[in-house]
């Protein structure tokens, strides 16, 4: 038996309730005393805030393929900073998007080859993928 932690991933679109979902479990977890991380994505660490104020600034007039590496950038960051170390040391880590939300940003949203996206967070990632993923697939909050 693993003493790893699980790795649960909270995906949508922009204003669906993820965070107050991350939250919700946050509190759940927290009352069942189970030792856990809540974390999101871009960002996350210091390196993927930076990276979080590049991506998201309308002025920074980023090419499509430089703005799915650098949501890579941010991911393998991100797990091997955040999520791996909490996974190994026996905690749930709760994530605020992953690799879904590049795959329908970058893809769907710009159009650019799902099958490359998905190598790239692959690479990025180090293949890790979450034990639970629940897409919230409701009407955006006004």
């Amino acid at each position: 038996m693993s003493d790893r932690g699980l790795f649960v991933v909270i995906e949508g679109g922009d204003r669906v309730g993820k965070s107050t979902q991350v939250r919700a479990l946050a509190a759940a977890l927290e009352l069942s005393g189970v030792d856990h991380v809540i974390t999101h994505e871009p960002g996350g660490t210091p390196v993927g805030n930076t990276l979080r104020d590049l991506l998201l600034d309308p002025e920074s007039d980023l090419d499509d393929r430089c703005e799915a590496l650098l949501y890579a950038a941010d991911k393998a960051q991100h797990v091997s900073r955040v999520v791996l170390p909490a996974l190994a040391a026996g905690q749930t880590v709760v994530s605020d998007r992953y690799v879904g939300s590049m795959l329908a940003y970058q893809g769907a949203g710009r159009r650019l080859n799902v099958d490359d996206l998905k190598a790239i967070a692959g690479w990025a990632t180090g293949g890790l993928r979450p034990d639970l993923t629940v897409i919230l697939d409701i009407e955006p909050a006004r």
